[in-house]
């Protein structure tokens, strides 16, 4: 399958948007990028001491620097993995593992199907990792 271009709109909410749009599509399993511009985002940090996210929620206008992750499969259900950088008004940048994000202006993905990856569970970490190759 060819590389896709997703383009969302105002109001849509970017982690849901790229899940339907590969249920939709049947894609289980590929890597992508994005820009754009959102109302308002929530991201984390892992710790590992803790074995859960630490999330920051942001209630502003925020450009979406860079948006980068995987999909992949974990119990034959598709999973996201990303990671965003954002940027306010004084360009100062913040960013993590994207937990949502809603469109303000636009947001442009990129996406570019691959082989299938799966994830499983990893004692150690406490999370579903992709298995290596």
């Amino acid at each position: 399958m060819e590389p896709q271009v997703i383009v969302l709109g105002r109001g849509m909410e970017i982690t849901g948007e790229i899940k339907k749009f590969c249920v939709k599509n049947g894609i289980k399993s590929a890597y992508f990028t994005a820009i754009g511009a959102v109302s308002s985002a929530e991201v984390g940090s892992y710790s590992l001491e803790k074995k859960e996210y630490v999330i920051t929620k942001f209630e502003q206008a925020l450009e979406l620097t860079n948006l980068t992750g995987n999909v992949s499969l974990a119990d034959g259900e598709i999973v996201l993995h990303g990671h965003a950088t954002f940027s306010d008004e004084q360009a100062r940048a913040m960013g993590g593992h994207l937990m949502s994000a809603v469109v303000s202006v636009t947001c442009e993905i990129f996406l570019t199907p691959t082989r299938q990856l799966n994830r499983k569970f990893d004692e150690e970490t406490g999370l579903k990792l992709i298995e290596p190759c």
